[in-house]
């Protein structure tokens, strides 16, 4: 179906529904916009109709106006315009459809490798590692919830930051890169709950854990198998082998299908009906990273050459620390043959990397990257900041576990890694900031998991610093509150000692 001189209404102007609208509107549609959550400013609706021509609505419109509707996986069916347009049989589109029929569409796009990237967990980590990996023999811009970044060389630059991941911030993400004058061989595309379609190579990091979405009507996984049932023909897809929908999904399928073990994320008695393609083993070494004694599969990226986009903490005195210590050895296997081993850095932990490390090197070995480069990069990395990044803040050591994917596993995994920091260094107690900045940022972060967390995990801690208005919900005996992030960093310096460990996991955008 074409998007030209239709009439169309774009549902939830919140979530990625404005650049859609704008650009189907330049394309020549009639569109109408409607804001589903009444939420967008009224000021902009405005701009909207009159520079762009979108009438936008804050109730629902009638169904029978419009050729077709686009809304996003995530919309409440029972959403009046979906439970009519299900009645009157008309055609409803997903954002990620219709983004990829744009794409698709777009000249300026056709000498340029896409890659998509969604799961649940390590989208972040796995596409900045490919980034840099690609970026030693290609031009690669970059968009995740870090910002528009332009690689080249192993280094980067700042193009634009403020973008969210969803299908239709790609559209911006494009447009911002365009304008700049940058004509990259690669666009490397971070995107939740799915794909658009487009892309030369998919990647799955993770099915797990799985969510309700659309108001719990369906799951998340069943969102994100599009990126495999929509792929194109003669594409490529980069799968996890523990993810058995994934595996069902691509059956049949007219992509080429390659895939990777990943132990962390996989079912613990899950038998693989085959061999993975790629598979990392390690070695342990002396940092924290390997005390637990688990397989150190993949990571999340970051460079000993700083890019130039800053994901630091908003606060004084800070520095990474690396401790005296060597980091495990990665051994990377194709299909039972090792093809190269690499010694990690140590200062981070890279056991909550492994996602990423696996992905990202196959990824970058099917795409033309050769293996020396891809060692490089594994042996620079030192952690992204706020995944598992050992830092100091004020003198005092900080665990940063801080990002849009935060997720109360997330937390559990951070506090269990800063417990065993305490008692490997005999530090003096935890200073736990947990919480949100956005309730909107990747699904928020639900008060009543936070409850559970606090209850069991709690007096783990000698302070805690709940992050967010709706953490206001939230009792603890040994708790406070913080508007923001860097509040919340501030007041934990103010409580910590010199021996103590500030433990950071807030659910934010860095």
């Amino acid at each position: 179906m074409d998007l030209f001189r239709k009439k169309l209404a774009v549902l939830d102007l919140t979530h990625g529904g404005i650049p859609i609208a704008k650009k189907l509107a330049a394309l020549g549609n009639d569109v109408s916009g409607v804001d589903v959550y009444g939420t967008v400013d009224q000021a902009l609706l405005g701009e909207l109709e009159e520079k762009y021509g979108i009438r936008c609505s804050k109730a629902p419109l009638p169904v029978s106006e419009f050729d077709l509707l686009i809304a996003p996986v995530h919309l409440d069916p029972a959403y009046p315009m979906l439970t009519e347009a299900r009645s009157e049989g008309k055609t409803v589109l997903s954002h990620h459809e219709v983004v990829g029929k744009i794409l698709q569409a777009d000249p300026r796009l056709s000498e340029i490798k896409i890659v998509e990237i969604t799961g649940v967990k390590a989208k972040t980590s796995t596409a900045s590692l490919l980034a840099d990996m690609l970026s030693r023999r290609f031009e690669v811009v970059l968009h995740t919830s870090r910002g528009l970044e332009a690689w080249k060389e192993g280094t980067s630059f700042l193009i634009h930051k403020g973008l969210s991941i969803t299908p239709g911030s790609i559209l911006t993400a494009v447009e911002k890169n365009l304008e700049a004058g940058i004509r990259p061989e690669f666009f490397i595309f971070e995107i939740s709950i799915g794909g658009t379609g487009t892309a030369d190579l998919g990647i799955l990091t993770t099915l797990s854990p799985d969510y309700g979405i659309a108001n719990n009507t369906s799951l998340a996984s069943d969102a994100k198998l599009k990126l495999i049932l929509n792929a194109r023909p003669g594409s490529t897809l980069l799968l996890n082998a523990g993810a058995e929908k994934a595996l069902e999904a691509a059956k049949g399928s007219l992509a080429k299908v390659l895939t990777f073990k990943d132990p962390f994320y996989a079912e613990p008695n899950l038998k693989l009906s085959e061999a993975p393609d790629f598979v990392l083993e390690t070695e342990a070494g002396t940092d924290k990273s390997s005390a637990s004694g688990e397989l150190s599969v993949s990571k999340e990226h970051s460079s000993s050459k700083e890019p130039s986009v800053s994901n630091e903490l908003s606060v004084p005195n800070e520095s990474s620390t690396a401790p005296e210590a060597s980091g495990p050895t990665l051994h990377f296997l194709y299909r039972g043959e090792e093809l190269f081993s690499a010694s990690l850095r140590p200062g981070y932990n890279s056991s909550a990397y492994r996602t990423a490390f696996v992905a990202a090197s196959a990824a970058a070995l099917e795409l033309g990257v050769g293996r020396e480069a891809v060692v490089s990069v594994l042996e620079e990395f030192g952690g992204l900041s706020g995944r598992m990044q050992e830092k100091e803040l004020n003198g005092v050591a900080l665990v940063d576990n801080s990002n849009s994917g935060m997720d109360i596993l997330s937390a559990e995994k951070a506090l269990e890694y800063a417990l065993l920091k305490k008692k490997d260094e005999k530090k003096g107690s935890i200073i736990l900031i947990l919480g949100e900045e956005a309730s909107q940022v990747c699904e928020g972060l639900p008060p009543g998991s936070v409850q559970g967390f606090v209850e069991k995990f709690g007096t783990k801690c000698r302070h805690i610093i709940l992050v967010g208005e709706r953490m206001k919900a939230v009792t603890a005996e040994n708790a406070s509150y913080a508007g923001s992030l860097s509040e919340g960093l501030l007041k934990a310096s103010e409580l910590a000692g010199a021996e103590d460990i500030i433990l950071s996991s807030v659910k934010c955008f860095r």
